[in-house]
């Protein structure tokens, strides 16, 4: 029986995406909510072990005590499983320190990328919302609310939200 407990441990484990990043004993960025300005974003074109390449242009090297997360839930997510979607990165250097995973690039013409949140405020970083999430606006986006639950569509291929909807009372 302890055996069996070990093994759906693991394959528990495996299932939450925790294989392909390690863990370190302190992490690199606090997931409490704090705002994540990221050094980079797009979309991962290639990834591995060692290397991740955002929008087929940028390649970096991958630390070995990675964090990558999903920003809705804050749980660890396979670095190795996060191709195709748009992500933001936090450098040490050159190198990924932590991945955060904003979602799927939907094949619109043009692409988008969707995402729902509390949004905190909005100064001169960008929308801030409660998970920690920082999104740039692009400069012609000029919402007129600043709080509240959300639904903002970024454009991949610029890196902002092109518009900002309000999602019921907030």
């Amino acid at each position: 029986m302890r055996r069996l407990l070990v093994v759906a441990a693991a394959v528990a484990l495996v299932m939450t995406g925790a294989v392909g990043c390690r863990s370190t004993s302190k992490p690199v960025v606090n997931l409490d909510g704090s705002p994540r300005i990221p050094d980079d974003q797009g979309v991962v074109t290639a990834v591995s072990r060692q290397r991740l390449t955002l929008d087929g242009t940028r390649t970096y090297p991958i630390s070995p005590g990675l964090q990558a997360f999903s920003t809705y839930t804050l749980t660890v997510v396979s670095v190795l499983e996060r191709k195709g979607q748009y992500v933001q990165i936090g450098l040490n250097g050159k190198t990924v320190v932590w991945l955060a995973n904003i979602a799927a690039v939907l094949p619109t013409t043009p692409p988008a990328v969707y995402y729902q949140g509390r949004l905190l405020r909005i100064d001169r970083t960008g929308a801030v919302f409660r998970d920690g999430t920082v999104l740039r606006l692009a400069p012609e986006l000029h919402p007129s609310f600043t709080t509240g639950r959300v639904q903002a569509r970024l454009d991949p291929a610029r890196h902002v939200v092109v518009s900002l909807e309000l999602q019921g009372a907030s």
